[in-house]
């Protein structure tokens, strides 16, 4: 396997050109967002064929250069509106995205060759991680709470809103000591797709997303004596529509 992958790599490395990281909004989108959806009576397999053998995968094309990174989240509970697993990866830049293709002839999707069988959907994304707050270093028993939006504003303006408006709140998480981190990803072609944005967030324990409701009031309660965020507040409603959120674990760190 890792023979495959130095000789992978360095074909590579001589098909794409070389090239400093683009701004997002001058080149391709250099984040992948896929979701898996697998069958109740299957879940327990997949699982653990991905904490067997999934994830090395995922970190040797990590160490091999093909990834600059990936967050392999895996739902904590049965829905089957919704997904079993999410990959969240990032490229360095827009060329390294397109030298995907050869994972995808091997490993369709990133997955070991026999886990296929077991799935019943999967949906590949192409995303900007236009925002984030990355966590230095990760809490030891990390939950996350993933939230799809449609939006119904241009990229420029909810990104004007995301800074105005949820990062603000967010922060105000972090220094409450709830929030490790979190990330805003912004989908690129969103025609007939389910949603346009993503918000991850990354919570220290289970005791802190608990505390998410209680925590959100007294921040935003502070927050609602500056002006401008409460002009934003009130543009909410006509920016976006939260789709159904999910509580996940990182499957590398819950073995």
């Amino acid at each position: 396997m890792a023979a495959h992958l130095s000789k992978l790599a360095l074909t590579l490395s001589i098909l794409a050109p070389l090239g400093a990281q683009d701004d997002f909004k001058d080149t391709g989108p250099t984040s992948l967002v896929i979701q898996y959806r697998c069958l109740p009576s299957h879940r327990t397999q997949f699982r653990q064929a991905m904490t067997d053998r999934g994830l090395a995968q995922f970190e040797d094309w990590k160490t091999h250069g093909i990834l600059a990174d990936y967050q392999i989240l895996f739902s904590r509970y049965v829905d089957t509106d919704n997904w079993d697993m999410l990959a969240l990866l990032s490229f360095r830049k827009y060329d390294d995205v397109a030298r995907w293709r050869y994972i995808e002839r091997r490993n369709p999707a990133g997955l070991p060759a026999d886990t296929a069988d077991w799935l019943s959907a999967v949906a590949t994304y192409s995303a900007d991680l236009v925002r984030q707050h990355t966590p230095k270093p990760v809490s030891d028993h990390p939950v996350y709470l993933v939230i799809p939006y449609t939006l119904s504003v241009s990229a420029p303006s909810y990104l004007q809103f995301v800074d105005g408006y949820e990062r603000p709140q967010l922060d105000g998480w972090v220094r409450e000591g709830i929030l490790s981190g979190y990330g805003f990803y912004m989908q690129r072609y969103t025609a007939a797709r389910p949603w346009d944005a993503l918000l991850v967030l990354g919570f220290k324990d289970d005791l802190s997303l608990g505390a998410r409701e209680k925590v959100a009031a007294k921040v935003r309660q502070a927050l609602e004596s500056t002006q401008a965020w409460q002009e934003l507040a009130a543009t909410e409603r006509n920016t976006r529509v939260e789709q159904a959120a999910v509580i996940a674990d990182d499957l590398g760190r819950d073995r």
